[in-house]
């Protein structure tokens, strides 16, 4: 304890001493004029400038699955975490309904076209045969009951009958003859066949129950709810026996194979962003695992409220790694230079907006506009205005002036 004693007594003496004699320099120091000042000489080195920030792990695709149909949920085929592929029925809705009208449909079907081609055939031999028999068959009544209209007018005429039979005869001859024409119109329509129009509305008839009857098809197979991309089963809503209808969601699909996640790049770096690019992500659960992203969607506008520029990093995840929803860090090299003049940033003044800095050349500081580019840690390159071992000052420069009288009092 005394030895511990002896030295904390002798350190606070020493620093009592250097303190003084430090005081006594710098009044020295002011007394001729000079301002102390840090510097750090301007360095080359390899330059990589990154694009570094947070966000989201997301699936590539999501989706919310609905039935295109109302009814009850006859059946789901998945359960949560389950493996879906593209295509397959994930979930049922009752069909028993949509399959009697399917059928009711085709019945409908079946008549029009046995209407349509009954039309199509013709007139068939027997029933062309029947109308020539009974236009012949008219013909003769007629010529019967003109003849004896003929006579028993001659005998009216010589007033042997009366004006009622002469107006019987008459009357049979005029119905014999009506039957006639209506015999003969039959039999030339048989002769010619149907009409254009009758040909068309029966054709009409046909195509409408078949249009019905593609419509029940679809709504059957509307019945089944398919998977429209590969995922897996993230969240399920409904069981079965449920009442749906297009309104209510079945379950979530999500596409993990591919996850993606989205970086926010600043105005002044979107020439630097190109497709392709490559990113590495980290993710808090795996802190000591680096994945491997490329940049494939690239927006084409700004967010107004952050004046910056959306990109999607798609990051290849068939081993299920990673899953949706984690969070992640991104870095991703934007630029690489070679021999890179650099500076500390603390060094860099502002007037106007235009940057400049003060560089030790003997025993004054001599201010000196320069050329910025991007920056690296603590260091910001140096484009224009200074040269390799340039000695800029990086502390007490908010006193200097140009050509103020400088004492350097350490060096960076």
């Amino acid at each position: 304890m005394l030895i511990l004693a002896l030295i904390i007594v002798a350190g606070l003496l020493i620093y009592r001493g250097w303190a003084s004699s430090q005081k006594k320099s710098g009044a020295q120091r002011m007394g001729r004029g000079e301002i102390p000042v840090k510097i750090s000489p301007a360095v080359r080195r390899h330059l990589v400038y990154s694009l570094k920030a947070t966000g989201d792990i997301a699936p590539l695709m999501q989706v919310d699955l609905f039935p295109k149909v109302s009814g009850y949920l006859e059946k789901i085929n998945v359960r949560i975490g389950d493996p879906v592929r593209q295509g397959q029925i994930v979930a049922r809705v009752d069909q028993s309904e949509f399959v009697h009208k399917v059928k009711e449909a085709e019945a409908k079907v079946a008549q029009a076209k046995a209407s349509y081609d009954e039309i199509l055939a013709g007139t068939r031999s027997e029933e062309l045969r029947q109308a020539e028999e009974a236009v012949k068959q008219a013909q003769s009544r007629y010529e019967n009951a003109r003849l004896q209209r003929e006579r028993m007018e001659a005998l009216y005429h010589r007033q042997i009958i009366s004006k009622k039979d002469f107006d019987n005869a008459d009357m049979e001859s005029t119905v014999a003859q009506a039957q006639l024409a209506s015999n003969q119109e039959r039999l030339n329509l048989l002769r010619e066949g149907s009409r254009r129009e009758v040909k068309e509305a029966s054709q009409g008839k046909l195509k409408e129950m078949e249009a019905l009857l593609a419509q029940e098809q679809i709504r059957l197979q509307n019945t089944q709810i398919l998977a429209p991309f590969s995922g897996e089963i993230s969240r399920k809503y409904v069981d079965a026996g449920a009442l749906v209808s297009p309104s209510t969601p079945l379950m979530t699909l999500v596409h993990t194979a591919t996850l993606k996640v989205v970086a926010n790049v600043l105005e002044k770096d979107i020439p630097l962003i190109k497709p392709g690019m490559v990113a590495k992500i980290h993710a808090e659960a795996y802190p000591d695992i680096t994945f491997e992203g490329k940049v494939t969607q690239i927006n084409s506008a700004l967010e107004l409220s952050t004046r910056t520029l959306q990109v999607e990093i798609y990051i290849p995840n068939t081993d299920s790694s990673l899953k949706p929803g984690m969070f992640s860090k991104i870095d991703m090299t934007l630029l690489e230079k070679p021999q890179t003049l650099f500076i500390p940033r603390e060094a860099v003044l502002q007037e106007e907006g235009k940057p400049y800095v003060f560089v030790v050349e003997g025993a004054q500081a001599l201010r000196k506009p320069v050329v910025l580019g991007y920056e690296q840690e603590d260091l910001i390159e140096v484009l224009d205005g200074l040269k390799e071992g340039d000695r800029v000052v990086v502390r007490g420069q908010e006193s200097l002036k140009d050509r103020s009288a400088v004492q350097v009092v350490e060096e960076g």
